[in-house]
């Protein structure tokens, strides 16, 4: 069992965040220890959300888990609720982090071009150093485009341009670029050792909220397994597929997110296979 330390913020609705860690990462063997950065109602999505930040509270895990001894094989973060905390996320890191520990970074920042509200340009230059320090990087196609400075309307090459300006961010580590429309598809482009795949899923109902989390979790699941990033891919498309149409076959308003629950015993399944290759 490998022990990972997720943080993220805390939704009570949308099937995201924390919520998807806490509930993936133990399906798949492992022991997930939350660090929230915020509690909320709903995630933003909601027309009204109740939210708390705990950025004071981020250096006081930090000493208490340290205090205590303890030892992480990996380290997932996700969205910040202030800049502040990716600071905090840094100093976590300089105490836990050692040549063993597998660090995934989700740049979390912006959407369709756009930046999201708790960002502006310097904190995405935190993000960027937070993401120097990463093992492995899961951003889409707006994140892609803010960690290396490039205008998202000048993605017009499809995915070859799109491997073409990962390829610099995936040296010395892998890189999963999330969410790439191609027709009826949605692609996810992995980057590790030099080595490009693309794994693929039809597009099913609408964007659903917490998907990204869901493949973060189950990325740094498998990986902590040994699978590669690929394989580890492969296992949370055919996961987050079967969630999403569900949800899209009971017209599940997207902001609330997949009915993944029910299906975290497909994750048990590939960790028995993984255990048996």
């Amino acid at each position: 069992m490998k022990q990972i330390a997720v943080i993220n913020d805390l939704s009570s609705f949308g099937g995201c965040s924390l919520a998807a860690a806490m509930a993936v990462l133990p399906a798949m063997g492992h022991r997930v220890c939350p660090l929230p950065t915020a509690v909320l109602s709903a995630q933003s999505e909601f027309p009204v959300c109740a939210s708390q930040d705990l950025t004071g509270m981020m250096p006081r895990y930090t000493a208490a888990w340290k205090q205590s001894g303890e030892r992480f094989d990996g380290v997932c973060t996700g969205y910040f609720a202030a800049a502040a905390q990716i600071d905090a996320a840094e100093a976590f890191l300089d105490s836990f982090q050692t040549d063993s520990t597998l660090v995934l970074v989700d740049p979390v920042m912006g959407d369709d071009g756009a930046l999201y509200p708790a960002y502006d340009r310097a904190a995405c230059d935190r993000m960027k150093h937070l993401a120097a320090r990463a093992d492995v990087l899961t951003p889409n196609l707006t994140e892609l485009c803010l960690l290396t400075d490039t205008v998202c309307t000048a993605l017009t090459g499809g995915l070859e341009q799109i491997t073409a300006l990962a390829k610099p961010l995936a040296q010395g580590r892998c890189v999963a670029v999330t969410g790439i429309p191609d027709g009826s598809d949605l692609c996810n482009l992995i980057l590790q050792n030099g080595d490009v795949a693309v794994v693929r899923a039809k597009r099913v109902g609408g964007r659903f909220s917490g998907t990204g989390d869901l493949f973060a979790a189950v990325l740094c699941g498998g990986m902590l397994h040994g699978k590669t990033a690929a394989q580890a891919a492969q296992t949370a498309v055919r996961f987050i597929a079967q969630a999403a149409a569900d949800a899209a076959q009971m017209s599940v308003p997207p902001r609330y997110g997949v009915s993944f629950e029910r299906y975290l015993p497909v994750l048990c399944d590939e960790v028995t296979h993984y255990a048996n290759d």
